[in-house]
């Protein structure tokens, strides 16, 4: 399975490649200044000021770090393939803004640091280095796109004419990063399971819809197809409307891409990054709870203390990690944890028919109240939310966030409708906007609602937010397990 987390994997690696490379020429930049002008050069012009190398490249890195943020406000960052001729203008600005910056400091504290020379031959050598490597970095990756490494793999419907066109067009121009792999009129029977396949496959990661005079049943057949197997959309222009949108123009045609959430572009690392550093963190404090809870149920019960459950993810299945809660006899697990596995099936038949007799919500995802099945230390730890502490490995790991929707089993996921899949557009969390919002209380339709908004209008502070609320959540929760 793939989905739009994987698109744009190439773009999101190049761009976030880029700051700790820009980083690098800046401060190689200043270094290369300071050595002209104290070396090559000091017998030219004399030498009136001098200053430690240590204390200049103290300096310099905190130069560095201000160019980084003008770079950045300045749209140097910008997730895409660009041409350099339209960046240099850009770098030439943003360079000539920071440094100005940097001028402005040195006039009102003379005493801070005093070489035009190093002030000029860095604003000058710092241009040349961040053009250079940015030539660099594109022609590796032009490299990398010409033996099919890191292009998007896309599919077009719409009339031949147009789609020959854009075929033509993204042959000749191996640099724009697109691939087709497959042209088709209209997305009809045959054409899904064409599609279904590529995308199961990993060949397939978005559709392309180029012909403006399509039925609007049509369009939301298309749009729920590439919902349900992940697949990001963009259309020509005239086929639809929408606010959620970015506009480019690929070979003369006006293309409309449909932002299924915010974490496309920077948010995605920024949200990645928050998740590494935050999990680590709880891992290390809440290690002590882990290891007695752990302790608590081996002494209830025989078997092992954690236990791996498939569930169905923003790129397919993966394992989650949990404390046991029940009696050995009722597990069900995958064959990647023998030890935890029903070979006979009985274990997950039971659940089903308990399930239907007993579930307190509505919709493909159970909860089954006073279930018998758990242990006493089991009740207590879910009720607590403790038996969920083990996914904080699954966070660090990257196959989980720390806030999101909560990732179901798959054959919870086979009952879903087609707008329920929304929310495989992100990453699973630990937590999310429904577990502070009801938790277990909720139908699925509400749950589904509220995550649906998350992934729409997600911000770090709302990520911030809603874990700051989980504890309350959990300590005011009451469902009954």
């Amino acid at each position: 399975m793939t989905g739009t987390d994987d698109m744009k994997r190439a773009d999101l690696i190049f761009t976030s490649i880029l700051v700790p490379v820009d980083f690098a020429m800046l401060t190689f930049a200043g270094i290369l200044s300071y050595f002209l002008r104290f070396q090559t050069f000091s017998d030219v012009v004399p030498v009136l000021y001098e200053i430690d190398f240590s204390q200049f490249l103290n300096y310099t890195l905190l130069v560095a770090v201000w160019y980084i943020l003008i770079f950045a406000i300045s749209g140097l960052y910008q997730i895409g393939f660009y041409r350099i001729r339209n960046e240099i203008p850009k770098i030439i600005t943003a360079c000539s803004a920071a440094i100005l910056t940097v001028i402005l400091i040195i006039f009102f504290i003379p005493d801070l640091f005093s070489s035009r020379f190093i002030v000029l031959s860095f604003w000058a050598l710092s241009i040349g280095c961040i053009v250079i490597s940015r030539l660099i970095l594109r022609a590796v990756r032009y490299l990398f796109l010409k033996i099919g490494v890191g292009a998007h793999r896309i599919a077009l419907i719409g009339s031949e004419t147009v789609s020959k066109k854009l075929k033509d067009y993204f042959n000749d121009n191996v640099g724009k990063g697109y691939k087709v792999v497959a042209c088709v009129t209209t997305l009809d029977v045959v054409a899904q399971k064409h599609f279904s396949d590529l995308a199961r496959k990993h060949n397939l990661e978005e559709i392309f819809l180029v012909d403006t005079a399509v039925a609007q049943g049509t369009i939301q057949n298309i749009l729920d197809f590439a919902e349900i197997k992940h697949l990001g959309v963009r259309y020509a222009t005239g086929v639809m409307g929408g606010s959620n949108v970015e506009i480019t123009t690929i070979a003369g045609v006006p293309m409309v891409e449909i932002k299924r959430t915010r974490l496309d572009g920077w948010g995605r690392i920024i949200k990645r990054l928050f998740d590494f550093v935050v999990s680590l963190i709880l891992i290390i404090i809440t290690s002590p709870i882990m290891f007695l809870t752990a302790i608590a149920v081996r002494l209830e019960s025989k078997g092992p203390a954690l236990y791996k459950n498939e569930r169905v993810g923003s790129k397919g299945n993966f394992l989650v990690y949990k404390f046991r809660s029940m009696y050995m006899q009722y597990c069900t697990g995958t064959t990647d944890n023998p030890s935890m596995y029903d070979k006979t099936g009985k274990a997950g038949e039971y659940e089903e028919e308990l399930a239907k007799e007993k579930s307190a919500r509505q919709g493909p995802v159970f909860k089954i109240l006073n279930d018998h099945r758990r242990t006493r230390v089991g009740r207590f730890i879910e009720r607590t939310s403790l038996d969920e502490f083990p996914q904080l490995f699954n966070v660090l790991l990257g196959n989980m966030s720390l806030v999101g929707p909560r990732p179901h089993m798959p054959v919870q996921v086979a009952k879903y409708k087609k707008h329920h899949h929304k929310v495989f557009a992100i990453k699973p969390g630990v937590t999310g906007m429904a577990q502070i919002s009801g938790r277990s209380d909720l139908d699925f339709e509400d749950e589904v609602r509220l995550d649906t908004y998350y992934i729409e209008n997600w911000s770090l502070l709302m990520d911030l937010a809603i874990l700051i609320k989980t504890p309350w959540a959990v300590i005011s929760r009451r469902s009954s397990v």
